[in-house]
Protein backbone atom coordinates (compact mmCIF):
# COMPACT_ATOMS: atom_id res chain seq x y z
CA UNK A 1 0.00 0.00 0.00
CA UNK A 2 2.67 2.42 0.74
CA UNK A 3 4.33 1.27 -2.39
CA UNK A 4 1.37 2.34 -4.12
CA UNK A 5 0.95 5.82 -2.77
CA UNK A 6 4.50 6.79 -3.57
CA UNK A 7 4.15 5.79 -7.20
CA UNK A 8 1.27 7.84 -7.00
CA UNK A 9 2.56 10.73 -6.10
CA UNK A 10 5.46 10.69 -8.34
CA UNK A 11 3.20 9.75 -10.90
CA UNK A 12 1.88 12.92 -10.68
CA UNK A 13 5.14 14.75 -10.26
CA UNK A 14 5.75 13.63 -13.68
CA UNK A 15 2.92 13.60 -15.71
CA UNK A 16 0.84 16.98 -13.95
CA UNK A 17 -2.18 14.61 -13.66
CA UNK A 18 -4.62 14.58 -10.88
CA UNK A 19 -5.33 10.78 -11.25
CA UNK A 20 -2.88 8.06 -11.93
CA UNK A 21 -2.51 7.39 -15.64
CA UNK A 22 0.00 4.56 -16.63
CA UNK A 23 1.58 6.94 -19.19
CA UNK A 24 2.10 10.48 -19.44
CA UNK A 25 -0.67 12.18 -22.31
CA UNK A 26 -3.07 9.20 -22.17
CA UNK A 27 -6.36 9.76 -22.12
CA UNK A 28 -8.14 7.54 -18.91
CA UNK A 29 -11.24 6.30 -20.70
CA UNK A 30 -14.44 5.31 -18.56
CA UNK A 31 -15.13 1.65 -17.79
CA UNK A 32 -18.08 2.38 -20.97
CA UNK A 33 -15.67 4.14 -23.23
CA UNK A 34 -12.95 1.42 -23.08
CA UNK A 35 -15.58 -1.51 -23.93
CA UNK A 36 -16.67 0.98 -26.73
CA UNK A 37 -13.42 1.15 -28.03
CA UNK A 38 -13.02 -2.96 -28.44
CA UNK A 39 -16.88 -2.56 -30.11
CA UNK A 40 -15.67 -0.36 -32.29
CA UNK A 41 -12.61 -1.72 -33.56
CA UNK A 42 -14.46 -5.25 -33.93
CA UNK A 43 -17.31 -3.58 -35.40
CA UNK A 44 -17.20 -0.50 -36.72
CA UNK A 45 -13.09 0.47 -37.55
CA UNK A 46 -13.37 -1.32 -41.09
CA UNK A 47 -15.43 1.54 -42.44
CA UNK A 48 -15.10 4.30 -39.54
CA UNK A 49 -12.65 6.42 -37.94
CA UNK A 50 -13.31 8.90 -35.50
CA UNK A 51 -12.03 11.95 -36.95
CA UNK A 52 -11.74 10.84 -40.74
CA UNK A 53 -13.71 9.87 -43.41
CA UNK A 54 -12.99 6.55 -45.11
CA UNK A 55 -15.97 4.23 -46.66
CA UNK A 56 -18.11 5.96 -44.22
CA UNK A 57 -18.33 9.29 -41.70
CA UNK A 58 -16.27 10.10 -39.40
CA UNK A 59 -17.87 9.23 -36.29
CA UNK A 60 -16.87 11.71 -33.46
CA UNK A 61 -19.72 13.05 -31.30
CA UNK A 62 -21.99 11.22 -33.67
CA UNK A 63 -23.88 11.25 -30.13
CA UNK A 64 -24.84 14.76 -30.15
CA UNK A 65 -26.09 14.39 -33.66
CA UNK A 66 -28.38 11.88 -32.88
CA UNK A 67 -30.10 10.18 -29.94
CA UNK A 68 -29.14 6.72 -28.93
CA UNK A 69 -32.90 5.02 -30.17
CA UNK A 70 -32.15 6.26 -33.46
CA UNK A 71 -28.35 4.72 -33.76
CA UNK A 72 -29.68 1.51 -31.99
CA UNK A 73 -32.44 1.35 -34.68
CA UNK A 74 -30.65 2.49 -37.57
CA UNK A 75 -27.91 0.05 -36.61
CA UNK A 76 -30.49 -2.97 -36.48
CA UNK A 77 -33.03 -2.62 -38.98
CA UNK A 78 -34.35 1.13 -40.40
CA UNK A 79 -31.32 2.65 -42.72
CA UNK A 80 -33.77 5.65 -43.59
CA UNK A 81 -33.42 7.29 -40.00
CA UNK A 82 -29.54 8.62 -40.59
CA UNK A 83 -29.10 9.98 -44.14
CA UNK A 84 -25.54 10.22 -45.04
CA UNK A 85 -24.77 12.38 -48.01
CA UNK A 86 -21.81 11.66 -50.18
CA UNK A 87 -21.81 7.93 -49.04
CA UNK A 88 -23.25 5.36 -51.78
CA UNK A 89 -22.27 3.01 -49.13
CA UNK A 90 -25.45 1.70 -46.72
CA UNK A 91 -24.09 0.58 -43.45
CA UNK A 92 -24.76 -3.26 -42.89
CA UNK A 93 -27.04 -4.38 -39.97
CA UNK A 94 -25.93 -5.41 -36.62
CA UNK A 95 -28.45 -7.19 -34.81
CA UNK A 96 -25.94 -8.58 -32.39
CA UNK A 97 -25.05 -5.38 -30.69
CA UNK A 98 -27.29 -4.54 -27.73
CA UNK A 99 -28.28 -1.74 -26.30
CA UNK A 100 -25.66 -1.01 -24.15
CA UNK A 101 -23.14 -2.47 -26.71
CA UNK A 102 -24.36 1.03 -29.00
CA UNK A 103 -24.51 2.69 -25.27
CA UNK A 104 -20.56 1.93 -24.76
CA UNK A 105 -19.79 2.35 -28.72
CA UNK A 106 -21.35 6.10 -28.02
CA UNK A 107 -19.39 6.60 -25.22
CA UNK A 108 -16.14 5.65 -26.99
CA UNK A 109 -17.09 8.10 -29.81
CA UNK A 110 -17.56 10.98 -27.86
Amino acid sequence: MILFIILKSQQQGVCGVKDFEPFCGTVNLSKNASEGKQLFNANCAACHKLDKNMTGPALRGIAQKYDSITVQNYLRKDKTLIKTKGYDNVCIYFPQLTNEDISNILSYTN
